[in-house]
């Protein structure tokens, strides 16, 4: 009697094991435990700040009216492309002073705000172009300072 106990408790947690092992890994579950997997590997995202902070003149018919100082803060995908990014931090800022400067000249995004969604699409087209595409996830994007020049 002790014996077909045993042999049954055995072929129980054999089928239990196979049956949790076909459920994981072949069968419904499959596509959840891919899922709760790549949850777990996802690396951290890391922030870096574009410094110093970014001063953008701001021209009407001619005469500077305003200086905008702009914080940037880069959220990177992964850790991996921290040394590369900030390696090309100096190209990436003057590529996003230069479209800056250019997109602040539009009276669209003067109307729309600094901190519009066209601008910070624009950014984000940069940095993918500069550092390659998926690195740069997203951009914060925050007016500091605006400052009027003296007149003359």
């Amino acid at each position: 009697m002790r014996i077909a106990i045993l042999v049954f408790v055995a072929v129980f947690l054999l089928l239990g094991g196979g049956g949790a092992a076909w459920w994981f890994l072949l069968g419904p579950g499959a596509d959840r435990t891919t899922d709760i997997f790549a949850a777990i590997n996802k690396p951290d995202p890391v922030f870096v700040s574009v410094d110093p902070p970014l001063v953008i003149s701001l021209i009407q018919q001619g005469e500077v009216t305003h200086h905008v100082t702009m914080q940037l803060n880069l959220l990177l995908a992964d850790e991996r492309n921290l040394d590369a990014t900030n390696r090309r931090m100096p190209l990436l800022r003057d590529a996003m002073l230069t479209e800056l400067h250019s997109l602040f000249a539009l009276r669209l995004v003067r109307d729309a705000g600094f901190e519009s969604a066209l601008v910070k699409q624009r950014l984000l087209d940069i940095c993918a172009r500069e550092l390659g595409a998926g690195i740069v996830s997203e951009i914060l994007l925050r007016e500091v300072a605006r400052h009027q020049p003296p007149q003359r």
